[in-house]
């Protein structure tokens, strides 16, 4: 820093010179001194820069340079980058700066063309980390890469993308951290990690919680909304159906405070929309829900038994899943050996024995099955017939060495179930152990439908897709869509961006929505900036450096003997 001002001085010398005027003299034999002051002087002339003096500013600059004991990084000792994005919807808060996001993508291009990297590799750190994009060269271009970094996701697994990085990578790479947060204790000095946050706290009104199920006639609609703001603050809520508006408020809420708010709404009532005014960050400020599902069970009652098929219809009635059988029906309750027609029906067959003896337990359940899964027989009686489980089927609920409840599935994916029990001498049907045995068989047969199981749904969550083809399409949001290879009748589709997606299956197309439900992402007073870490030691770093210092003192020396060469030689030229 001190060499540097011999740049400006060496200017002033060239450009501070006298001024004289003009004067006859005989001669000039008693002047020669003061030809030589017109060299220096303190009145500013019309620049007169000669070549040597460009030649003694390059001499000092090089000079100046090779004190600050420039290196160069060699090739051979370059390392890999790997590059872990927080894919979390708080990237694309707003700020005055820009987005956490947009800051980030402008500081990695700039440190790509400052350093040499072997290659630079990208993990998305979502809700679970996965390679993102093509390997780079060393000094590739990272703009079209980050350009499909979206930031969708309802939370950002940076510790497991940290660790699936070195995995990867084994150990021997530069690992970057570009998120909107400052990292753990553990990992600040963290062995060749970096970590660069672009975070400010914002804030910010979210939806934390909705729901909508089914309440008789109608939908009960749940809005629960939080201010995760440092001070009280309000925002205008507004809830639609299509064009109808069913509500417009504004919502007043404290600190960190949240609010319930439950509508409801007749069961005709189409897909919902409800909206935040907008804030620091868009992802939580809008939510739809769908109708909840419907879908009733075609049922056959073909039960011989007076009072069992009289009891088996009040029970079923008050299910609510019953639907009229106007076609092949997907569960048929009979007392008669024998299978139901058709190859996607399903069967419940009553054995009721004359002569069965009661048996008041104790009883096994396997509460692992969906047909048992919440019984409790303590305290009933059971009358069954001695009898023994059958071949190929698997007990349920069971008494000693007799089978109460069984069932099977045969060669076409049919479930027969098979129930040992006389209700003339039991109890178990005045206990509320029985409704709950048939709303698990319908729930069960249901379940095995095509189609989905639920309409709402939170980001992240697998959505369970039932269908006999081979092959569905599905639209993302924004309009995307593929076609997808479903095995063994159904497919587990992850849901990582919200927003309305829609699938069309041989059976039919049916819409489900996913919704932006994230207090940790939404909460934006945790946002931070900041670098941490480093990726060697001084010593390492020396290590992987060649001193170039003699380059720079070569051409000074260069640049010494051409200003000797043309002071003592080419006077006249300078």
């Amino acid at each position: 820093m001190i060499g540097l001002v011999t740049l400006p001085t060496l200017a002033a010398i060239y450009l501070l010179r006298n001024r004289f005027r003009k004067k006859t003299v005989s001669s000039l034999m008693l002047w020669h001194l003061q030809e030589r002051s017109k060299e220096g002087g303190v009145k500013v002339q019309r620049m007169q820069l000669p070549l040597i003096f460009f030649l003694e500013l390059l001499i000092l600059a090089l000079l100046v340079t090779a004190a600050t004991g420039p290196r160069w990084q060699m090739a051979v000792n370059s390392r890999p980058l790997v590059v872990i994005l927080d894919d979390s919807a708080s990237m694309l808060a707003k700020q005055d700066a820009g987005t956490p996001r947009a800051q980030a993508i402008e500081a990695l291009k700039a440190l790509v063309r400052q350093h040499r990297f072997l290659n630079i590799r990208f993990v998305l750190a979502g809700s679970r980390p996965s390679l993102f994009g093509e390997t780079l060269g060393g000094d590739g271009d990272v703009s079209a890469t980050l350009e499909n970094w979206k930031c969708e996701s309802a939370s950002s697994a940076i510790q497991n993308g940290i660790a699936f990085a070195r995995e990867i990578s084994r150990e021997n790479a530069h690992l970057l951290v570009l998120a909107d947060m400052e990292p753990p204790e553990s990992l600040r000095e963290a062995t060749r990690l970096q970590w660069w946050a672009f975070g400010q706290r914002e804030p910010n009104f979210a939806f934390v919680n909705v729901a909508r199920s089914v309440a008789e006639q109608k939908d009960r609609c749940l809005f629960e909304i939080a201010n995760f703001t440092a001070q009280q603050g309000k925002a205008e809520l507004t809830i639609s159906a299509g064009e109808k508006l069913l509500r417009r408020s504004t919502i007043e809420l404290g600190t960190n405070e949240s609010r319930r708010i439950i509508l409801n709404v007749p069961n005709s009532t189409p897909g919902i929309r409800a909206e935040l005014s907008a804030d620091g960050l868009a992802a939580d400020n809008a939510v739809h829900l769908l109708p909840p599902l419907r879908e009733r069970i075609r049922i056959q009652n073909a039960i011989k038994d007076e009072g069992l098929s009289d009891l088996t219809d009040q029970t079923l009635d008050a299910t609510g899943l019953r639907s009229a059988v106007d076609s092949a029906p997907h569960i048929v309750f009979h007392d008669e050996s024998g299978r139901p027609p058709g190859t996607n029906t399903w069967s419940v067959q009553f054995i009721v024995d004359k002569d069965a003896k009661a048996l008041s337990g104790p009883f096994v359940v396997d509460g692992s099955h969906p047909v048992s899964g919440g019984l409790s027989l303590s305290g009933t009686v059971w009358a069954a017939g001695n009898r023994t489980n059958e071949v190929d089927f698997l007990p349920l609920v069971t008494a000693g060495r007799e089978a109460l409840i069984s069932s099977r599935r045969d060669l076409f994916g049919r479930e027969r179930l098979l129930i040992n029990l006389n209700p003339t001498l039991s109890t178990v049907h005045q206990s509320p152990s029985w409704p709950i045995l048939f709303w698990n068989v319908l729930e069960w047969r249901r379940s095995a439908l095509p189609g989905l199981d639920d309409v709402n749904f939170r980001p992240g969550t697998d959505v369970r897709i039932k269908t006999s083809g081979d092959r569905i399409k599905m639209l993302h949001p924004g309009g995307i869509g593929e076609e997808v290879t479903v095995s063994g009748g159904e497919l587990i589709a992850r849901t990582d961006s919200a927003g309305m997606y829609e699938v069309e299956a041989d059976e039919g197309t049916w819409r489900f929505a996913v919704n932006f439900l994230a207090a940790d992402e939404s909460d934006l007073s945790t946002a931070k900036s900041g670098r941490w870490g480093k990726w060697e030691t001084d010593t390492e770093a020396r290590s992987q450096y060649a001193s170039v210092l003699w380059l720079f003192v070569l051409l000074a020396l260069l640049g010494i003997a051409g200003h000797h060469y043309l002071i003592t030689h080419g006077k006249s030229r300078v």
